[in-house]
């Protein structure tokens, strides 16, 4: 099963977050990001406030929450800058309550075996039921451990360039870790675990039973 990486985002819970303040001045003057960057698109609440730019990476600020997410990640380092960004916005904003991180990945597969989900559910007479089993969608939860697994997988189609369709199996994974809000070095040390936490997802990935 070969799987390809759509998007990757840091995500850190807060408490005070203030959405008017992202722009595009503040995020290069305080050499979060380039200052050549250019603009997809700006919105700027005060409850919600994101911008995107035109290599994909994302910031949205809500007033509980702070994401920073790669759209493209085949068009920058996402296992340094991603980090790096997230790192200095948080280091930025010292007055902000922090608390938790969620490091998410979006994996998709196109080979996969025929009915994938039938190698995970218990064979029966109700599988053919109503004119048979057409899709799934199945969450796992790891969460025994300091640092908490969460993958959704289901089955999707997606249309290619020439109008037809294609069936992929979507892989959501979270890696989601608590922390206290003084913990804030050990909140930066989590997030810089990014590569190594798709490693782990990936390893993870082939003892699924969608490996022929």
């Amino acid at each position: 099963m070969d799987l390809k990486l759509q998007n990757v985002s840091v995500v850190v819970l807060s408490e005070g977050n203030n959405p008017k303040l992202l722009s595009h001045d503040f995020l290069a003057r305080n050499r979060i990001i380039p200052e050549d960057w250019q603009i997809r698109d700006i919105v700027v609440t005060p409850p919600f406030s994101q911008i995107l730019y035109e290599n994909g990476v994302q910031f949205v600020v809500e007033i509980n929450k702070l994401q920073v997410k790669a759209n493209n990640p085949e068009l920058l380092a996402w296992e340094k800058e991603l980090p790096a960004m997230a790192s200095k916005y948080l280091q930025l904003l010292p007055h902000v309550t922090y608390g938790g991180v969620g490091i998410n990945f979006v994996y998709t597969s196109e080979s996969f075996p025929d009915n994938p989900f039938e190698r995970l559910l218990e064979q029966g007479p109700w599988l053919n039921k109503e004119g048979g089993l057409s899709g799934a969608a199945l969450e796992l939860h790891f969460r025994e451990q300091p640092i908490q697994f969460n993958l959704k997988i289901e089955k999707k189609s997606a249309s290619e360039t020439d109008g037809k369709y294609s069936s992929q199996l979507v892989f959501n994974v979270n890696y989601h870790h608590n922390f206290n809000p003084d913990e804030e070095q050990e909140r930066i040390n989590y997030i810089n675990t990014i590569e190594e936490l798709k490693d782990r997802f990936l390893n993870y990935s082939y003892f699924l039973p969608f490996n022929d």
